[in-house]
C-alpha cells in the first residue's frame, strides 16, 4: 500500500523547445529523477523526507533510468497496491519516461508497459487540484502547481524547467538541487489535498441535513 512520488526535470535545448516535453526528439534527455517511497498505509506529515535525486551529470542517463527502473520494478512485485504520485504526471513525467526507457533500450516495451501504466495506481496531484480552482464558470479546468501551492500556503518555486536546463549547461548543479528541492512538496500537497476534500465533503453532507 506504498506511496511513491517522483519529479523529472528534462533537457530543454536551446535548438529545440520541444526536447524537454517530448522524449523522442533527438537532444531529448533526462536530467533528473528525484522520488520518495513510503511503506504506509496512510501517509502523514510526520512520515515526509527529502527526496532521492538520481543526476544524470554525474552518472548519464542511461544509468539513473537504470537505477529508476530497478527500484520500481521490485516495489510493484513487493507491493501491488503501488500508488505513483506527482503533480501532472500522467501527462509529462510518465510519458517522458516511457519514452526515455524505450530510447535507452533499458527494458522491452511491454515490460515498460506492464510496470508503468497498467500495474501501479495513480494519483496525479494536478488532476484532484482542480477542486481548489474556483473558478466563474464552475468547470473543472487545470490549475498550475504554482496556484495550487499559494492556495495551501506551500512553499513556491521560482523559474521553470528551462532555467533548469539553462543551470545545466552553466554547469550550476547547485541551482538544480536547490529547484528540484523546492519544487518537490509533492507529499505535504497530498496530505492537504485529501484533507481539503474531506472537509468540504462533511462541510457539504451537513449543508444538506440542515435544509
Amino acid at each position: 500500500m506504498g506511496y511513491f512520488f517522483l519529479d523529472v526535470e528534462t533537457f530543454v535545448s536551446k535548438n529545440d523547445d520541444a526536447s524537454g516535453l517530448n522524449p523522442y526528439r533527438p537532444e531529448s534527455k533526462v536530467l533528473s529523477i528525484a522520488y520518495n517511497y513510503y511503506d504506509e498505509f496512510k501517509l502523514k506529515d510526520e512520515h515526509i523526507k527529502n527526496p532521492t535525486i538520481l543526476k544524470e551529470w554525474e552518472e548519464g542517463e542511461k544509468e539513473i533510468l537504470t537505477k529508476f527502473w530497478n527500484f520500481v520494478r521490485l516495489k510493484i512485485e513487493s507491493d501491488k497496491n503501488l500508488k505513483f504520485l506527482g503533480f501532472n504526471i500522467l501527462k509529462f513525467d510518465m510519458t517522458y519516461l516511457f519514452g526515455r526507457l524505450i530510447i535507452n533500450n533499458i527494458a522491452e516495451t511491454n515490460e515498460i508497459y506492464e510496470v508503468l501504466y497498467r500495474r501501479p495506481h495513480y494519483i496525479d496531484l494536478g488532476q484532484i487540484a482542480m477542486v481548489v480552482n474556483e473558478n466563474r464558470y464552475h468547470e473543472f479546468l487545470n490549475i498550475g502547481q504554482k496556484d495550487t501551492n499559494i492556495f495551501f500556503d506551500l512553499p513556491v518555486k521560482k523559474g521553470t524547467g528551462k532555467d533548469v536546463s539553462k543551470f545545466y549547461l552553466e554547469k550550476d548543479y547547485e541551482k538544480i538541487i536547490e529547484y528540484i528541492q523546492k519544487e518537490f512538496s509533492f507529499e505535504t500537497l497530498y496530505i492537504k489535498l485529501r484533507r481539503h476534500v474531506y472537509a468540504k465533503k462533511v462541510y457539504e453532507k451537513n449543508d444538506d441535513t440542515s435544509n
